[in-house]
């Protein structure tokens, strides 16, 4: 991964894939030769060959010019913006006139029998991941309130077992779905305001809330969705037909789908840390506008980023985070081409 930050850049990238970050404000994206230059104000701070490049994730306000967009897209470099609120913006891709077929079963599959298998799987891994999540949070309080929420939690997971999928009640059997979600996830983030110390005064999770809990877990779940977004896009999938979430304009429901699996490790368990270690405080809220301030978003997105390019031992397996991202897209993919079981990911931490 490559980053190129506020008024520094640091290197973190490995052989397999290298990511561009660019934050901040006065920045702008350039082409020369077969190389992407990187400008703040007039200064030029990076100088990329295009082929070194996997993705670019842009944050925050800057300008590209035309060439470096052709440079981009000629060579299925995949570009996502979000801005500082932690709002998705677009996507950038290259034309793909190839996996038509893949395609055109995701959609047939997106409301048959064996979609609702994968959006049950989807959940389930989900809450599995909230319920191990808790039990790690809560092992040296002890709170007997967040042990409720774990039980609870965990009945959720065996209704969920035992749901009849329906295939001629589509649309209430994913309602159903959801329903068991929602259920969970009130737990769950009851489990974590009893948890987090209370001057931090988290009351429940809202995407268009603006305390400071919030606020970073949007910010992070941003990160994310670009993340998932672009392994989503080289799998070959349409990553605006969804299994789980209901397709709505503009909405990237197969992000939100494969998200599930990951919002647990990858962002929650980052911002609870730098929470609980005092890293950031309720000063880091700028009340002008009840955003981030610019230091604690360049701290979050930079954990974010290692945790996800960071090694951990799955499957009696080391791998990176972004390899099981991109090794759960791929299954995805195989369970509508081949009618292959989707096996959701969790850990039991």
């Amino acid at each position: 991964m490559i980053r190129v930050s506020y008024t520094k850049k640091y290197l973190l990238c490995d052989l397999i894939n290298m990511k561009l970050v660019i934050e901040g404000f006065n920045k702008s994206i350039h082409k020369k030769s077969n190389r992407l230059v990187i400008k703040e104000k007039d200064e030029e701070i990076e100088n990329i060959k295009i082929q070194d490049i996997s993705d670019i994730l842009i944050i925050g306000k800057g300008s590209i010019s035309f060439d470096a967009l052709n440079l981009i897209a000629n060579n299925n470099v995949k570009l996502v913006s979000m801005d500082y609120y932690g709002n998705f913006n677009y996507i950038l891709e290259s034309p793909n006139q190839n996996n038509i077929e893949l395609k055109r079963k995701q959609y047939l599959l997106s409301e048959s029998f064996n979609g609702l298998e994968i959006a049950r799987e989807l959940i389930k891994s989900k809450i599995s991941n909230q319920r191990y999540t808790l039990k790690t949070l809560n092992k040296n309080k002890k709170l007997e309130s967040v042990k409720i929420s774990e039980i609870k939690i965990n009945d959720c997971i065996n209704e969920l077992d035992d749901l009849s999928l329906n295939e001629n009640f589509f649309k209430k059997t994913r309602m159903q779905i959801m329903g068991i979600e929602g259920k969970a996830s009130i737990e769950y983030w009851n489990g974590v305001r009893n948890i987090l110390p209370p001057e931090f005064d988290f009351d429940n999770r809202q995407r268009n809330a603006d305390d400071l809990v919030n606020s970073m877990l949007n910010y992070g779940y941003a990160i994310l969705e670009s993340e998932v977004t672009k392994n989503i896009l080289l799998s070959g999938l349409d990553p605006y037909c969804g299994f789980l979430h209901f397709d709505m304009p503009n909405r990237t429901s197969l992000t939100y789908d494969l998200m599930e699996e990951f919002r647990q490790q990858l962002v929650d368990k980052v911002v609870f840390t730098l929470i609980n270690h005092k890293q950031v405080s309720l000063k880091d809220l700028d009340k002008r506008n009840n955003s981030l301030k610019l230091d604690v978003l360049k701290l979050l997105s930079s954990k974010i980023l290692d945790k996800i390019y960071s090694t951990i031992k799955y499957n009696d397996q080391q791998i990176m985070y972004y390899q099981i991202i991109r090794m759960q897209a791929d299954n995805l993919k195989d369970a509508i081409l081949y009618d292959k079981k989707y096996d959701g990911f969790y850990l039991r931490w």
